[in-house]
């Protein structure tokens, strides 16, 4: 029940933004651009779930209580495929939107509007399955991978190329997992879009009835031996993300301590631990720089300021959003957390992680504000106010659900 309150508490902010940012897109588009809009949407389905499965899965949070209560197949790997759900439901349910949404004109191109809605749906629900399975039932094939009894040619790769390959055995799989999901998306989308416009527009639903057919078969065919599945992988990842596990350790470098002298000093400690836990799971560098690359690119081609609106609320709610990964319990134990802290000082602490990329944010924007008079100087302040007010709140919710929560339980 807590999980579940939990993911909704999580998802709703980032399910209301994604709504607005389709309402906004597609207000006024004509059919040939609503078509596209679905299409794209599904291929940013697609992307975050050849990514996001291994981070919203593995490791169980609830793997001691999976133990001790000695659930059967069936029922593991119906407690996994409920915590993914919700990521699932967060882009099925925009695309509704993204065909429908049209004031004044509701019932115009019905059919064609919920044809394409139909195959919409089928593909990310087929793809969101495939990338859940990959991941639920990877653990065996990264045990073997870290072995040493598969993968001798990626590890002949290493050997002939000092230096240009970092990732470790076991992680692997997980890697060319990711590249199989995103790649079966795109064929599929690829398939449907050929199939309706050259052989009949119903055709375009083949592609998807298929991958979820076969998606579901595969979950029914597996569903007897997902416990051994299930403890595997949880058990593999327990230890990647666990210092003293038997992977070998990355080569990147911890963030130093002094990089914090912008965080009052009574937080600084905690702020500086949660970073370098925060930058172990998911670090965000690289992906601001290709947002706020994007960002650039819309100003430089004129998008309509509804566009540059959405873009920005989508950029702030994911950006806030990605503090959750810093509730779980192998990156946030909670009882080590409260006795270092209380729950007040948690919430500003996570407000700080928040802030990190806030200031980055509005020097992006005021390089666009010096070039583009379509920005003024006070939106770029304004929407740097809007983040850290986002980043404020989702401290405050993320603290919530965890040290507040806890112990609230223990007293």
């Amino acid at each position: 029940m807590s999980t579940r309150r939990t993911s909704s508490l999580t998802y709703a902010p980032l399910l209301l933004a994604f709504g607005y940012v389709c309402v906004v897109a597609i207000t006024g588009a004509d059919m040939d651009t609503r078509i596209r809009g679905l299409r794209y949407w599904s291929l940013l389905g697609m992307a975050v779930f050849a990514i996001a499965a291994p981070h919203v899965l593995l490791p169980d949070r609830d793997l001691r209580l999976m133990q001790r209560l000695n659930r059967s197949p069936k029922k593991l790997l119906r407690h996994q495929f409920e915590q993914w759900q919700p990521v699932i439901w967060l882009f099925i349910i925009p695309t509704v939107l993204l065909a429908f949404w049209d004031p004044g004109h509701f019932t115009q191109n019905l059919g064609e509007k919920s044809l394409h809605l139909a195959s919409t749906a089928l593909l990310l629900l087929g793809v969101s399955v495939y990338s859940f399975l990959c991941y639920a039932r990877i653990g065996p094939l990264s045990q073997s991978w870290q072995e040493g009894s598969r993968g001798d040619w990626y590890r002949t790769m290493k050997e002939n190329s000092p230096g240009g390959f970092a990732v470790p055995e076991g992680m692997v799989p997980a890697m060319l997992a990711t590249q199989k999901v995103f790649a079966l998306g795109i064929v599929t989308l690829v398939a449907s879009a050929y199939l309706g416009q050259s052989v009949a527009s119903s055709m375009m639903l083949l592609p998807g009835v298929v991958l979820v057919v076969w998606t579901l078969y595969s979950i029914r065919t597996g569903a007897r031996q997902h416990d051994r599945a299930y403890y595997a992988t949880n058990a593999f990842y327990g230890e990647v993300f666990r210092s003293a596990g038997g992977m070998r350790t990355s080569a990147r470098e911890a963030l130093p301590f002094r990089s914090v002298y912008w965080c009052p000093r009574k937080f600084r400690s905690h702020l500086w631990a949660l970073l370098n836990q925060f930058d172990r799971k998911l670090p965000l560098g690289r992906l601001m720089v290709v947002a706020h690359g994007l960002l650039w690119v819309l100003f430089y081609i004129d998008a309509s300021s509804a566009t540059v609106t959405a873009y920005l609320i989508l950029l702030v709610a994911t950006k806030n959003a990605a503090g959750h990964v810093l509730t779980r319990p192998d990156l946030a134990a909670l009882p080590f957390h409260l006795g270092r802290q209380p729950v007040l000082g948690w919430v500003i602490t996570r407000f700080f992680v928040n802030l990190r990329w806030t200031m980055p944010m509005l020097a992006s924007l005021l390089i666009v504000a010096m070039f583009d008079s379509a920005l003024p100087y006070a939106h770029a302040v304004g929407w740097a106010l809007v983040d850290a007010a986002a980043g404020f709140a989702t401290a405050i919710l993320f603290t919530f659900t965890t040290e507040y929560r806890y112990r609230r339980r223990l007293a």
